[in-house]
């Protein structure tokens, strides 16, 4: 869980605001990283004890934690960590690799020498945790990838909307990613890499595309199994 906050001197001449903006960061992570559960219940009481702050700036994230779709605010019953809606969870899932894909297109002519050296480290990475068995990370590659066109790809639109749909299939990911196979994983890695060193913006995009959307897929389906265990 986080720590409480320890306002700054910015912080408090902007009053709630500043502090309204950490509780925001803060309480996402908590949802995001799984440390607050699905339906788990968020009382602005404790929150604000917990994090060290008036209930003001509570409220103010909360508020933007629901209109990102992180938290249900419900009449009279205070806030819970949205339950995980699979249906909208595989349509995030398909609009985000698409994103992707397009960020993995308008970066290929500008990735480095250090970019392609790290996409062959990937896809050795992956080849030896299929040997040695999985690792507590080795789930979030899609993210790395993703998150590496993201860097290059020179579009701040595009960056920005594929981050607040982050938000979701990040969550998605620590809660059910590790329930996942790895079958075929450093196979998908490789294309991307190899599609990458052939600096082919459409074959890139295409492939950044297919390796998000089954990793993704996958992650979906163990959330789908463990709501009907």
């Amino acid at each position: 869980m986080a720590p409480p906050i320890v306002a700054t001197p910015g912080m408090m001449r902007g009053a709630s605001v500043g502090l309204g903006d950490r509780v925001y960061e803060l309480l996402a992570d908590d949802i995001v990283l799984g440390q607050v559960r699905p339906g788990e219940l968020l009382r602005e009481a404790d929150v604000a004890e917990r994090l060290g702050v008036s209930r003001t700036p509570v409220r103010e994230g909360l508020r933007r934690l629901g209109e990102v779709g992180l938290v249900q605010i419900e009449t009279n019953r205070g806030y819970r960590a949205a339950p995980l809606d699979l249906e909208r969870l595989e349509e995030t899932a398909v609009v985000y690799c698409e994103l992707s894909g397009a960020a993995a297109r308008l970066a290929a002519p500008s990735l480095d020498e250090g970019d392609l050296t790290w996409l062959a480290a990937a896809e050795r990475e992956l080849s030896e945790q299929a040997l040695r068995g999985p690792t507590p990370q080795d789930h979030r590659f899609v993210l790395s990838v993703s998150d590496l066109f993201l860097e290059r790809c020179g579009n701040a639109v595009l960056v920005d909307t594929t981050r607040r749909l982050r938000l979701h299939v990040e969550r998605a990911i620590n809660l059910h990613g590790p329930d996942v196979p790895r079958a075929h994983r450093a196979e998908r890695m490789g294309g991307v890499a190899a599609a990458a060193r052939a600096r082919h913006p459409e074959l890139l995009g295409e492939t950044v595309r297919v390796f998000g959307t089954q990793t993704l897929l996958d992650v979906v389906e163990a959330a789908r199994a463990a709501s009907e265990a």
